[in-house]
């Protein structure tokens, strides 16, 4: 992949010697989000990340009134798209057997959890083996209807639910699961640091990178993250909203990020994190090895469609009915 590459949203987050550092922070709601920031000592391109942010935000100020706008926008929005959503998951019910709408723990504001809500773009039980896994491209997991989801975002809409309860906000580093969040944490220094502002909906690093394949992706969306959190401005959110809103309506790549004005491409150039200057290309599923079972939960939606019987045909039973084809009579 070349780096101009890197860039352009697709659709759609080496050994060293490790400190372990456990913690354990109890969220607003009584969970318990027990976490161990494993940060990795090793030189190279990790080092380079900044630092300014590794503490405390660099706007204390700034986030406390941008949540408390953003919680009422985003009520007001909701209240605007709730038939859109309602649709939506009737839909979702229609075309694949399972409920419309699922929820899932994630990383928050200072490493607590919460459930996210998103509307389900992949087969019911797609994590039947209790194994928590990125969702990489061409992921056959994904349901039809679900990667029209996916590439309009329109799967997104139901955590504004999330931003008016105070759980996330509209723009930030988008919010990962804990067991995900620590096997990170052991590979990239200072991976918690981006959870000192509350989790976005959508981010620089997001308009800026395709979805996570390998560690490096995760790096470099760590770096913008972190010069998000120190360089965060109302006109920033605001052009991060509307690329959003362009992309929602097919409008993609870097003609965005040129057009806002948020491409940031010499921010990875300066931390060493470009393509050409990779450090690893470890995959992500190699780290993906934690249970999922007990994170994530499905509930039915209060829209009272019957599920249809819909299951998608196995590669087993595909191959059988293309060698009766090819066999002569």
């Amino acid at each position: 992949m070349k780096d101009a590459n890197v860039f352009d949203y697709n659709d759609s987050d080496s050994d060293s010697s490790i400190a372990i550092e456990p913690s354990v922070r109890v969220s607003p709601r009584g969970r318990s989000a027990t976490a161990v920031d494993r940060e990795s000592s090793a030189s190279g391109h990790a080092s380079r990340l900044p630092r300014s942010v590794a503490s405390s935000s660099a706007h204390p100020i700034y986030f406390p009134i941008k949540h408390c706008c953003e919680r009422v926008f985003a009520g007001c929005l909701l209240v605007l798209v709730s038939p859109l959503i309602l649709a939506l998951v009737a839909l979702v019910r229609l075309t694949s057997k399972g409920p419309g709408i699922y929820r899932q723990e994630r990383v928050g504001l200072n490493r607590t959890t919460f459930d996210v809500f998103k509307l389900r773009t992949m087969y019911q039980n797609a994590e039947a083996d209790g194994q928590a896994k990125w969702s990489q491209k061409g992921d056959p997991r994904i349901t039809p209807l679900g990667r029209f989801l996916r590439k309009t975002h329109l799967d997104e809409l139901p955590q504004l639910w999330n931003v008016v309860v105070g759980d996330m906000s509209l723009t930030g580093p988008r919010p990962e699961r804990p067991c995900i969040c620590e096997k990170l944490a052991s590979h990239i220094r200072g991976y918690y640091a981006r959870t000192n502002v509350k989790p976005g909906i959508t981010g620089v690093a997001q308009i800026n990178l395709e979805p996570d394949c390998t560690i490096d992706d995760v790096r470099r969306k760590q770096c913008l993250d972190l010069h998000y959190i120190e360089h965060a401005n109302a006109w920033l959110d605001l052009r991060m909203i509307f690329a959003t809103v362009l992309r929602m309506i097919g409008i993609r790549g870097s003609v965005v990020t040129r057009w806002m004005g948020l491409c940031r491409k010499d921010v990875i150039e300066a931390a060493g994190l470009t393509e050409s200057g990779r450090h690893t290309s470890r995959t992500i599923d190699s780290l993906s090895t934690c249970k999922s079972s007990a994170s994530t939960k499905e509930f039915e939606s209060m829209v009272a469609v019957p599920t249809a019987s819909f299951k998608p045909e196995s590669s087993d039973t595909r191959r059988l009915r293309i060698d009766r084809k090819s066999r002569p009579k």
